[in-house]
């Protein structure tokens, strides 16, 4: 009767551990477009989590909207873990699904998460946020 209970006693723990180890919660991150001054192409994003590769690396996600002739355009990041992330995106404007550069610099508009004005490349902590709850973000787009 003892190693019953001691069983039971085991396999609760046990499964309440398991619960809380890999239960974690999950957000979505909704992105709204600013400054659109070309009202053609795509804008194209990716959220990261990884300081190294921020904001070459191709993060975590992707999402890919159509610039309308009007209105604002919006991207949604979902069933993204709690975390730092940061958040990278440009306007195509030739369908060539990359950034085009003209030498250093964009020669579409980008834009970064929480970076309203550039003073060289920004850093992953520049652009970071906090995600523990569903959040919005405004991102500007910037052109050279």
């Amino acid at each position: 009767m003892k190693n019953f209970i001691q069983s039971i006693a085991l396999t609760t723990i046990l499964s309440l551990l398991t619960t809380f180890s890999f239960a974690q919660n999950k957000y979505s991150v909704t992105v709204v477009v600013k400054g659109i001054q070309q009202r053609q192409g795509k804008v194209y994003a990716s959220i990261s989590n990884d300081a190294n590769s921020f904001p070459r690396g191709g993060g975590i996600k992707s999402a890919i909207a159509e610039v309308t002739q009007e209105g604002e355009v919006t991207l949604k990041f979902e069933n993204i873990l709690e975390g730092k992330y940061a958040i990278v995106l440009y306007q195509d404007l030739n369908d060539n699904k990359q950034l085009d550069m003209n030498g250093e610099m964009p020669a579409e508009p980008f834009g970064f998460s929480n970076v309203t004005m550039l003073m060289g490349p920004p850093s992953f902590e520049q652009c970071a946020f906090d995600l523990n709850e569903n959040k919005t973000l405004a991102i500007g787009l910037m052109a050279f």
